[in-house]
């Protein structure tokens, strides 16, 4: 072993023994001259057999080629986060996450190389959990209620084109911003389609971990990998109806190539298995980047690509048909009524003002979630007349609410003319300052908002407690403020 790598091995050992994961360094020859007990646990491998062994002699099924400790030994390659399924030295496999990087002295000169990893023994049970959840997910909706709410011309336009694309069972590739509705097309078109009466399967891509995904998609056989059981993957469970693919841009290359080859050739093997399945799956694939985005990033197989974008439907931005503001409002007070008693039946002229001026970078789905909110909010009568936008929101905190403020909103802490106009304290008590000071603020909240409840909002406080503060001040509300 290198004078260097065994004086560095001397210093931290202590501190590698303490970190907790999987970890393993060879010298320049390649033999093991660290290999913690985390290691031991997870090749059933003790310390003792493995130190002075060759990297390889440990793992008879690993070959040169597959080996990421040779690649950054003899090559200085560096992986990080890499996921990768080997057989331990007692033949049992193991899924592990990994960052393997080359040791090098100050000219560069690779003196050894140093893996640390992540043991994914809990794949399986992972693996069992999610696919319930999916197939939970896909019985449990109902397709047939798709709910497309528009007045806006473009709008229907696509909608016409959805209807005309489900009759012809080509693939369909959806492009639109987050919350644009991408799901809602997808069930229309199973809705329209000859499939209607099969499952109708969802792939979130974007919540899965990659080391999940080969298995959640095809399924396993019994002994694939520990704790693995025989079960179907999402494509198989959707056989002959519709599996929709959402966020199409965060699925791994790898296993695009592998969807691919099921789509040309309507069949696969499930993770651990030569055996052949045959599918006969409508793939429904959304994303919120637009393809050629997509391409240029390499985010997605150019032949992947292609073959989804027979069927294309680009989804506008709700500040592309702000037309539609109106309709999805109404439609969302009636869906969220229950939460006011259906007391709050339309929104007021002021508050249609400001989402209509809005840029709503959330789309629909922001919309759907502010005016939910503002409902929880509204205390009495039968309109909303005010609307919580993410403009209005603040950091808690005197000096960062001053830091973040957006131009024309009012600071969250004194200014210097509120300082100059409060009583001096000379004879005055803290608790007088304190009260003139809030008599002022009191006012000019009054003075600027329409009624007590956003005011009570702006404030931070319950209305109750708004009143109270207003009856200790000795302040009478005049008749531009609304007391509901």
């Amino acid at each position: 072993m290198d004078t260097q790598l065994a004086a560095a091995l001397g210093i931290f050992s202590e501190f590698l023994d303490a970190i907790g994961q999987p970890i393993a360094i060879v010298d320049g020859e390649g033999r093991y001259v660290y290999y913690n007990k985390e290691c031991s646990e997870m090749d059933e491998y003790t310390s003792e057999q493995a130190l002075g062994q060759y990297m390889l002699a440990l793992y008879p099924d690993l070959n040169l080629a597959d080996s990421t400790m040779h690649e950054a030994l003899q090559k200085g390659k560096r992986y990080h986060n890499k996921y990768q399924l080997y057989f331990n030295p007692r033949g049992k496999p193991v899924h592990q996450v990994h960052t393997t990087l080359p040791l090098t002295d100050p000219n560069g000169k690779i003196l050894g190389a140093i893996e640390v990893s992540r043991n994914l023994t809990m794949i399986g049970k992972l693996h069992e959990q999610f696919v319930d959840l999916q197939q939970r997910v896909g019985s449990e909706a109902d397709p047939h209620e798709i709910g497309i709410i528009t007045n806006d011309a473009e709008m229907q336009r696509l909608i016409h084109r959805a209807h005309r694309i489900a009759q012809t069972d080509v693939q369909v590739l959806i492009y639109g911003e987050t919350g644009t509705g991408k799901e809602l097309f997808a069930r229309l078109l199973h809705k329209e389609s000859p499939r209607s009466d099969k499952p109708f399967m969802v792939l979130n891509c974007a919540a899965l971990p990659e080391p999940l995904f080969e298995s959640a998609l095809f399924g396993t056989v019994k002994g694939a990998f520990t704790g693995a059981e025989d079960r179907q993957g999402v494509l198989e469970s959707a056989n002959g109806g519709t599996l929709f693919l959402d966020e199409l841009n965060s699925m791994p290359l790898s296993i695009q190539g592998k969807l691919l080859r099921a789509l040309q050739e309507k069949t696969f093997s499930r993770v651990g298995s030569n055996r052949e399945v045959q599918v006969d799956v409508r793939i429904i694939a959304a994303t919120n980047e637009s393809p050629q985005d997509m391409l240029d990033q390499k985010k997605i197989r150019s032949d992947l690509l292609y073959r989804l974008y027979v069927g294309y439907l680009p989804i506008p931005p709700l500040r592309d048909r702000l037309n539609d503001i109106p309709l999805l409002a109404q439609a969302f007070l009636k869906k969220h009524g229950k939460i006011t008693g259906n007391r709050v039946t339309r929104v007021s002229d002021a508050v249609m003002e400001r989402m209509l001026k809005h840029h709503w970078p959330g789309n629909v789905r922001m919309l759907e979630n502010i005016l939910l909110r503002s409902l929880i909010l509204c205390e009495t009568g039968d309109e909303l007349d005010f609307i919580l936008l993410e403009d209005d929101e603040r950091p808690r905190g005197a000096l960062a609410a001053v830091a973040s403020q957006p131009a024309g909103h009012e600071p969250a802490m004194a200014s210097m003319d509120d300082m100059a106009s409060l009583p001096s304290d000379d004879g005055v008590s803290l608790d007088e300052q304190v009260a003139a000071f809030e008599r002022q603020r009191l006012l000019q909240y009054l003075n600027r908002y329409p009624n007590l409840s956003e005011v009570a909002r702006r404030c931070g406080i319950p209305r109750a407690t708004l009143q109270y503060k207003l009856k200790k001040h000795g302040i009478q509300l005049s008749k531009t403020v609304v007391a509901n």
